[in-house]
């Protein structure tokens, strides 16, 4: 029986690993009142970019001045105390136990003060990181107690991009790995594999993988739909195209080969990768001859007469 063959011609592929995933913050912090007050100013609308340390709302200081005042001037007033002490204990007109006695009363002050230095400092409420405020939940006016959302930041740069992999892919990357993400705007950005989850979600037995993208303008949001390309180490193998396929009676897929006595054989294959040419496998040997037309036909061990071909889009 006469076929058509082509030998193989090993070359270098890369393969892509190819999945769906979205944008999303690096992080996104809510703003908890750490004390209790009437807003009296929110100097920073929603939208705006913040600095770590930007105040993004005023709470009324009420009388915590006043307090700040009194704990100052109890301090000033206990430490002259324990000077006194200090200087008459030494000389052996009092005793070491009222010293200690004042020297505890001089540090209850100074806790007391600081205590209310920290209250009067939570009234301006700050970010705590740099990024968006993208939401402002409070209004001037309105009265907060500790816990109440103040504010939300999102912190866009770096953009991570993330997606879940099978318990198949997660072998197959590593950190640092380049991606290839095509946004739902039309924009392709690149970055670097830099997380792996080691803990595979409950439902899906899938894991977490995240990309980090320089986002230095704020230009891509959260939430974004993203098709994404991680490029694979490269392999050597050969381009077939699919239609030489052949699968054996116990599911195995390869090819029909002619070997140097002409007989036809079955060799399996294992596929790799593919492009817009065609499939890439491995499993076969260099200049292996291939039937690419008459394969189905063919029997294991059956002489058969050879006819090369030069079709490229075949092999």
């Amino acid at each position: 029986m006469r076929v058509r063959i082509n030998k193989t011609s090993v070359s270098s592929f890369t393969p892509s690993m190819i999945l769906s995933g979205h944008t999303a913050a690096a992080r996104i912090i809510t703003i908890k009142a750490e004390t209790a007050g009437r807003v009296v100013a929110t100097p920073i609308s929603k939208g705006s970019k913040v600095s770590k340390g930007t105040e993004i709302a005023f709470i009324d200081e009420s009388n915590r001045n006043a307090l700040m005042d009194k704990a100052n001037s109890r301090i000033y007033h206990r430490q002259i105390e324990y000077n006194l002490i200090s200087k008459l204990v030494a000389k052996g007109f009092k005793a070491k136990t009222e010293l200690v006695a004042i020297k505890a009363e001089l540090d209850a002050a100074k806790s007391e003060g600081r205590t209310i230095e920290i209250d009067l400092e939570r009234t301006r409420v700050r970010a705590p990181i740099r990024g968006v405020l993208n939401d402002l939940m409070i209004a001037v006016g309105e009265y907060v107690t500790v816990g109440d959302a103040i504010a939300r930041i999102i912190d866009l740069n770096p953009l991570l991009v993330v997606a879940q992999i099978s318990e198949r892919q997660a072998p197959m990357l590593k950190i640092g790995m380049l991606a290839h993400a095509h946004l739902s705007t039309g924009t392709e950005v690149i970055g670097l594999v830099t997380y792996i989850s080691n803990v595979a979600d409950e439902k899906t037995r899938t894991f977490r993988i995240e990309i980090h993208v320089d986002n230095l303008t704020n230009k891509f949001a959260h939430g974004l739909t993203a098709d994404i390309h991680i490029d694979l180490p490269s392999k050597n193998g050969y381009r077939i195209s699919p239609s030489i396929f052949r699968r054996e009676k116990l599911g195995q897929l390869g090819v029909m080969i002619v070997d140097n006595n002409n007989q036809a054989h079955f060799i399996p294959i294992t596929i790799i990768g593919n492009d817009d040419k065609g499939t890439w496998v491995t499993g076969l040997p260099n200049n292996t001859r291939v039937i690419v037309a008459g394969q189905d036909m063919v029997k294991e061990g059956e002489t058969v007469e050879p006819v090369e071909t030069d079709n490229e889009t075949i092999l």
